[in-house]
């Protein structure tokens, strides 16, 4: 949704912005072009590999800083460049295509690959910990909560009595467990793999990202500047819940001002050429200033 990101994001030259999921750079590269001359693009990301991919597709510019750190850390960034506000702020949520096409990563079921799923490989918390530790109530409730998941205390139960034969290591077990766990005439109504939404609670959980994206939303208005931007791409109906009520939430208290009321998703053409961005909602909130209504 690059397009509409721009758009809504409605850079000017000497603007300094914020991409907090800044991965293969994409949104960076067309707001580093707007903002120029005068303006610094500030880049976040957990994932090492990334960093590193866009310090080689930018180079070394005073006007783009790399920052290895989580995005609800992103006033901690702002602190140690002495940079008190934002004229704007980008997050586009979930995983890259580099991260889903590395079998090694293990975030998909198509990729046979170990069990991690984490973005940051330094962290300690595993899909595997969780799958082979977590008890069947605490994972049917991440399958529900994170995934809205039908069969969720059904699957958790067939998950818990397979590692009792041993480890669930790998993407493709967990996949085939989930599978056989779910009625089959349920399966053929579906349009998609029947552990989709199990691998996608279990990343969730891995990353804690329900809690970073809320972190986030926490302190992000008040670190705009009057007219600031702050634009956010879900693919999954519970980060958009979050989104959704945060962003309604400040608006009723005079924060900030809503350009778009119902989310703006991407147009067939997008859509064609990606199917992944088929689930994408975009939403903007505006800064106002103390007393605008």
């Amino acid at each position: 949704m690059l397009d509409e990101v721009v758009e809504h994001m409605a850079p000017r030259p000497g603007q300094v912005i914020l991409d907090g999921t800044a991965g293969g750079g994409g949104h960076a590269a067309a707001l580093l072009e707007r903002i120029r001359p005068g303006g610094q693009l500030v880049l976040l990301d957990r994932d090492r590999a990334a960093l590193e991919r866009l310090m080689a597709r930018f180079g070394r510019s005073a006007d783009v800083r790399f920052f290895y750190a989580n995005f609800c850390d992103f006033d901690q960034v702002l602190s140690e460049i002495r940079q008190e506000q934002l004229d704007g702020a980008i997050l586009d949520l979930g995983l890259s295509s580099e991260q889903l096409a590395d079998a090694a990563r293990g975030f998909s079921f198509d990729l046979p690959g170990p069990l991690d799923m984490r973005y940051d490989p330094s962290a300690h918390l595993t899909a595997a910990e969780i799958v082979n530790r977590w008890p069947a109530d605490r994972l049917a409730s991440i399958f529900r909560d994170y995934g809205d998941q039908p069969f969720s205390k059904r699957i958790a139960r067939a998950i818990v009595e397979a590692r009792r034969r041993g480890p669930i290591r790998r993407t493709d077990e967990l996949a085939e467990t989930v599978a056989a766990a779910v009625p089959k005439a349920w399966r053929r109504k579906q349009k998609i793999h029947p552990a989709t939404r199990v691998f996608q609670s279990i990343r969730i959980a891995v990353n804690d990202e329900y809690h970073s994206l809320n972190m986030f939303l926490n302190k992000i208005f008040e670190c705009l500047k009057p007219g600031g931007r702050v634009a956010v791409i879900a693919f999954h109906s519970g980060e958009d819940r979050i989104v959704k009520t945060r962003f309604r939430e400040a608006a009723g208290s005079g924060l900030v001002d809503l350009p778009v009321r119902r989310p703006i998703t991407p147009d067939a053409r997008e859509v064609k050429a990606n199917p992944r961005a088929r689930s994408a909602r975009l939403r903007v909130a505006v800064r106002l200033a103390a007393g605008q209504t």
